[in-house]
């Protein structure tokens, strides 16, 4: 028996090997948010090809005990069985929920929807049902491969970081569409978006995001307040005043009141003033520079 255990809804397929007489399980431990079906492709050598009509495939569930390497007797519910057709390749569809959207294709079975279906483990057996078969076909092969069966959509989170415990109201725009409950997971279909949050008490952010098919895209943006933020820069051994204030240069912006503002420089016997004029949701930078101008003088 070999045993695979899915944990998340958009998992690579896995494809394996098994013999005449064997068996595959597998169990999906998600919330089947993405996930609506199971696809299991049965892939024949030409060996068992030489003989139509020989195998069959089962599908059961309800397996119980758990499937393990450990354990060869089980019991199960049997949900589907037939001959396996004479092709190369042949699918099965499992649906997992009751209104599921992929359909029927050609050369395929899709089994009949049973809520005990993604709950319980779910294993597919082969096994001869013609006597008499030559020696040579034990060395048949069967390639199994397991596919996850989608719906169209990814999903997008949006998490808003607050500069305060107090949450002010904000407005956020998909696309340019409004988002009422913008906290709850939003169903996309694939592609690029922008988002774009806007606050009378919260500066404006704007964020671009790709959302991919089966998964969920995480976006956290950082609310700033729209208190206006001075950074000052200026030479070492310089002291800096603003409005008659002494403070000291780091590499975080001062937050400002909205209005004029006196930044004084002085290093030595130089002093120089400037005077800004600072308006809410804006940052400033001002810099000291001093200079040397060199330059040739005609006789």
């Amino acid at each position: 028996m070999h045993s695979y255990v899915f944990d998340r809804d958009a998992f690579a397929p896995v494809s394996l090997t098994i013999g005449y007489n064997d068996a595959v399980s597998f169990a999906v431990k998600s919330d089947f948010l993405f996930l609506e079906g199971i696809e299991l492709e049965i892939k024949q050598d030409k060996t068992s090809m030489n003989y139509p009509n020989s195998i069959a495939y089962t599908v059961y569930t309800d397996i119980k005990p758990e499937p393990s390497k450990k354990y060869v007797d089980y019991s199960a519910k049997k949900i589907s069985t037939a001959l396996l057709p004479n092709r190369f390749s042949y699918i099965l569809r499992i649906p997992l929920k009751k209104d599921y959207t992929f359909k029927h294709i050609k050369n395929s079975e899709l089994l009949p929807y049973t809520g005990r279906i993604g709950v319980s483990p779910i294993m597919l057996r082969l096994n001869p049902v013609m006597k008499g078969l030559p020696d040579d076909f034990e060395q048949a092969s069967f390639t199994v491969i397991i596919r996850p069966l989608l719906i169209a959509e990814g999903g997008l989170k949006l998490k808003l970081q607050f500069p305060e415990k107090e949450q002010k109201p904000v407005t956020v725009q998909l696309n340019n569409e409004y988002l009422t409950q913008f906290e709850n997971l939003q169903l996309l279909l694939p592609g690029t978006y922008s988002v774009s949050i806007s606050s009378d008490a919260y500066r404006t952010e704007m964020r671009s995001c790709i959302v991919e098919r089966g998964k969920i895209t995480q976006l956290e943006v950082q609310l700033k307040s729209i208190t206006p933020l001075l950074h000052i820069q200026a030479p070492e051994n310089t002291a800096v005043f603003l409005d008659n204030q002494e403070i000291v240069l780091s590499k975080e912006p001062l937050p400002v009141t909205v209005g004029m503002h006196t930044v004084v420089f002085k290093m030595g016997s130089y002093e120089l003033t400037r005077q800004i004029t600072v308006e809410e949701g804006k940052t400033y930078e001002m810099t000291m520079t001093m200079d040397v101008l060199l330059q040739e003088i005609a006789n």
